[in-house]
């Protein structure tokens, strides 16, 4: 808004309101407003036009009136006047304004700058100070001494008479003529007259003369190979006048480092491997070349200091641009060749390589540049290398701008690579697990057509149909190795089987070679158990070959091989990290793609594939079982003596599933470091972050692994439990907890081996220093398929897991008790023993403390089969103090259960259960 009193000062000074001027009776409007209280013009408008006026008269119009005076005294438009010039700093001046001291001793600073340097047209801008109030006075400065040169050398008349400008009569020297110009240029941006463009005009074509000439001395001076003298002296004189742009392109125009190198061929880096028929990539050639450019690059800046070294900065532009034009017109197209070349041979691990290692060689290239010894690391060389580090870092963004061409398809051609690596990689695993699956399948079916037809082939002997069946359910497992994983290159193809063909035992006579000896290796070892010779037998063999091949479900080195393959991805995407912007982001996402992709195939194709198949296995297989009723087990007279000892203490199955956790776990652990050290560490991944790709499928994969454990553990449970049971069946002697019929012998834990004809007392105390052979053999199955989970899985887990061992195992004692007859000067001792090894297993192997109750309970009861006939009433006491004690453990119906076992318990059953409901049968008479 314009001042109200300065636009009251603007009014004419003979406009009265009460009489308007009176006007001619011609038709031109009135000057001046009808309304005196509006401005003629806007105080901007009005200043926009006065500045057209040359100098001396736009100062003179100021005693027009007090507006005019003020408008051209005002300091701003002085101040606009050295901005264009390029002289007034706005931050000093805003210093003084904010400082009254510095504002009161302003004139002080001027004069004392003033009357300490002699004041030249070469120096005169430099001598301009920012202050406010002063604009016009240093104005005033600067175009005394500058516009008589200024006007003289844009005047016309020098172009007609060809009279030679006074500058250059002033100053002869081309360094001082140089700078002379440049200060005029600077000036003629505040000449604001009406003919100034065209004095700016003449001033520019005159300069671009003096340029050309200069121009023309410096290459003559760059050909003859006079760097150090005229080359130098025209150099400044060029930067003097503009900068030194002119004299960089000239320079670079005539270097010859940019005008004799050339590319060398690329077929030296790529050779035929004669053995594999596959082309092999060589980039040694690429770093002999660029060895050589960083030589020739040394040697061409040596030049550039001699030709620029009064002008560091200048020397250092200069060396840069030589270096972005030297990667942009020669290695760019060096690059784009080899890049092409190596996608024309259809191989993707070549154009991979080829694109990863020339950007590797390039990024090499640029942080050596400049260095005299590359290869020392000693300080000197630090430092060296510490100063020339911002140099470096703007040739790689230079390397980054010209080959980011190639790297979109690279990120895309990389990750597809890995795809299918990992596909071709677990196909090859499938296919040769499958193949020796099949080939022992093929070798029990051919033994066994082979002994049909050496037995008559006629079908007349039939089989015990039978009998083989039940030798099918009962089948045994038999273990043929201890490795927990299949190698990708050496697959285990060892069929086990160990069964008798039921017609040899019935017919003596016949043929020895009905029982071949196969062997148990196909690659030709013997095996140690004759082949079946029953059809069901054959299909037994099989399914058992099935259950051992668990531990060949996924592999160990398949993920090692998959893992190191994702690590070289990551290795050579991660060197287009650095890019800036968009390309450095999408290689970055590119590094998680790859991770996502990794745990795709490892994970959820490989190991959970594998988990899933060795639960169908677990599922499918039947521990040897017993009858309740008749307590028949299988007739073992037809397996070797080691085979029925590892059958009693070992449960093959889910050993090797337990193996396979193992695996499994150490292959999660592997896939945490590979995470933590080639995706978190380097910045690629936040772990935090929950919205990234690599994070939720890491989460995934990880509730896939503890799933798949969680079932294949509760179905191993199952199956250690039916084992628990058969060796409670089979390793248990009959009546062994009845020594009225059956002498017990001791089960070696403190060196007896009782015999009958030793004294009662004597077999007594001897015979139960120790627990049974069935309580040992139970106890050592259960801690040894317990002790595989060890490390292998979270504590929560293997708390769960042992827990859940310990609470199953309490129920099958139980029910293994209620099936016993214990008699009470003998087998409760004996049934104690038991129960107090069950217990110290449970509180030292198992350390599952809430469990401690439970066996607790069994002691308990177990004393109940201590008390003698007589004292019935007493059981009746015991009896209720247990179920007291143990609420919520046993009830008093399960007491009555295990008491029921007593030899005895026809005697005192009456007392018994009189105690126990408070009254017995024969109390109650009806009248």
């Amino acid at each position: 808004m314009p001042d109200p009193a300065l636009t009251d000062r603007l009014r004419p000074p003979h406009s009265h309101p009460s009489r308007p001027r009176r006007l001619s009776s011609s038709s031109v409007p009135p000057i001046f407003p009808a309304d005196p209280n509006r401005p003629l013009l806007p105080v901007n408008v009005l200043s926009l036009v006065l500045s057209f006026l040359p100098l001396p008269d736009y100062l003179a119009s100021a005693a027009v009136c007090r507006a005019f005076r003020q408008i051209i005294y005002d300091d701003q438009n002085w101040v606009y006047r050295l901005s264009r010039i390029g002289v007034w700093d706005p931050v000093t001046a805003a210093e003084f304004a904010a400082s009254d001291d510095k504002r009161a001793s302003a004139k002080g600073l001027i004069l004392r700058d003033l009357a300490s340097i002699q004041i030249t047209p070469l120096n005169v801008l430099s001598t301009v100070h920012s202050i406010p109030g002063y604009a016009r006075h240093e104005y005033a400065r600067v175009h005394r001494l500058l516009w008589p040169l200024f006007r003289d050398l844009t005047d016309p008349a020098h172009s007609l008479h060809s009279t030679e400008p006074k500058i250059f009569r002033i100053y002869r020297l081309p360094e001082l003529q140089a700078s002379a110009l440049r200060v005029l240029l600077q000036f003629s941006n505040a000449v604001l007259d009406d003919d100034a463009d065209d004095r700016r005009l003449r001033l520019q074509g005159i300069v671009e003369i003096f340029e050309n000439a200069a121009i023309t001395e410096l290459e003559s001076a760059l050909d003859a190979a006079d760097y150090d003298g005229k080359a130098r002296r025209y150099a400044n004189v060029l930067i003097s006048l503009n900068g030194g742009s002119t004299a960089i392109q000239a320079y670079l125009q005539r270097s010859k480092l940019l005008l004799t190198t050339a590319s060398p061929s690329t077929s030296g880096c790529f050779q035929l491997d004669p053995k594999s028929g596959l082309i092999r990539v060589d980039l040694s050639p690429v770093d002999t070349y660029f060895t050589q450019l960083r030589q020739s690059v040394l040697e061409e800046e040596s030049v550039t200091r001699a030709v620029f070294g009064a002008h560091p900065d200048v020397a250092d532009k200069t060396t840069l641009l030589l270096v972005e034009r030297l990667i942009e017109d020669v290695l760019g197209d060096y690059c784009s060749a080899l890049v092409d070349r190596s996608h024309t041979t259809g191989n993707n691990d070549v154009y991979l390589q080829v694109v990863s290692g020339l950007y590797e060689a390039l990024l090499d290239f640029a942080y050596k540049l400049l260095l005299k010894d590359p290869e020392d690391d000693s300080s000197n060389d630090k430092e060296a290398r510490e100063a020339l580090r911002p140099f470096h870092i703007k040739v790689q963004e230079i390397v980054d701008r010209v080959y980011e061409q190639h790297v979109d398809l690279y990120l895309q051609e990389e990750l597809d690579r890995f795809r299918e690596k990992c596909n071709v990689e677990l196909d090859r695993f499938e296919r040769v697990a499958s193949q020796q699956e099949r080939e022992k399948e093929t070798i029990l079916r051919n033994k066994y057509k082979e002994i049909a037809a050496l037995e008559g082939g006629t079908g007349a002997e039939k089989f015990d149909f039978l009998t083989s069946f039940k030798k099918v359910l009962l089948m045994p497992v038999v273990a043929i190795g201890n490795s927990p994983v299949m190698g990708s290159s050496s697959i285990s193809s060892r069929a086990s089987s160990s069964f008798r063909d039921d017609q040899s035992e019935k017919h003596s006579t016949t043929s020895p070679s009905a029982t071949l000896s196969v062997p148990n290796n196909p690659a030709g070892d013997n095996g140690k158990y004759p082949m079946p010779a029953a059809e069901l037998a054959v299909n037994a063999a099989i399914l058992n070959s099935r259950l051992e091949s668990i531990k060949t479900l996924f592999s160990l080195e398949v993920a090692l091989d998959l893992i190191q393959a994702a690590r070289e991805s990551i290795e050579r995407t991660a060197l287009f990290v650095m890019f800036e912007g968009r390309t450095g982001e999408e290689a970055k996402e590119q590094c998680e793609l790859i991770f996502v992709a990794l745990l795709e195939s490892l994970g959820f194709r490989h190991i959970q594939n594998g988990f899933d198949r060795a639960l169908r296995h677990l599922t499918d297989y039947r521990p040897p079982a017993v009858t309740d009723t008749t307590d028949e087990i299988e007739d073992e007279s037809a397996l070797p003596a080691s085979e029925i000892q590892k059958r009693a203490e070992n449960v093959e199955p889910l050993v090797t599933f337990l193996e396979l956790v193992n695996v499994g776990d150490l292959i999660q652990q592997m896939v945490d470091v590979f995470y933590e050290k080639e995706l978190v560490s380097r910045r690629f991944v936040d772990r935090t972050d929950f919205l990234s790709q690599a994070v939720k499928e890491k989460r995934k994969f990880e509730q896939m692994l503890d799933e798949r454990v969680a079932l294949g553990l509760n179905r191993g449970i199952d199956v250690l439990i039916e084992q628990v049971e058969y060796i409670l069946a089979s390793e248990q002697k009959p009546n062994e907890f009845n020594d009225d019929h059956f002498t017990v012998e001791s089960n070696g834990i403190g060196g007896y081996n009782v015999t009958s004809d030793a004294p009662y007392g004597k077999r007594f105390m001897d015979s139960r220093m120790g627990p049974t052979d069935a309580a040992v053999k139970v106890v050592k199955t259960v801690s040894m398929h317990t002790k595989l989970l060890n490390g292998s899985t979270d504590k929560n887990t293997l708390d769960v897991f042992l827990g859940e061992v310990g609470l199953r195992l309490y129920n099958s004692i139980g029910k293994h008790i209620k099936r016993q007859t214990i008699s009470v000067d003998g087998g409760a001792m004996l049934l104690i023993s038991d129960l107090n090894y069950y217990y110290s297993f449970v509180d030292k192997t198992l350390r599952q403390r809430p469990l401690l109750d439970y066996f607790a309970a069994l002691r308990e009861i177990a004393q109940l089969y201590l008390i003698d006939s007589s004292h019935s009433r007493d059981i009746g006491q015991v009896m209720t103090d247990v179920v007291q004690r143990f609420a919520g453990i046993v009830t008093a119906e399960d007491v009555l259960e295990y008491v029921q076992r007593r030899a005895d318990w026809l005697l005192v059953k009456k007392a018994v259960e009189k105690a126990v409901y408070g009254l017995g049968l024969t109390d109650c008479v009806v009248m």
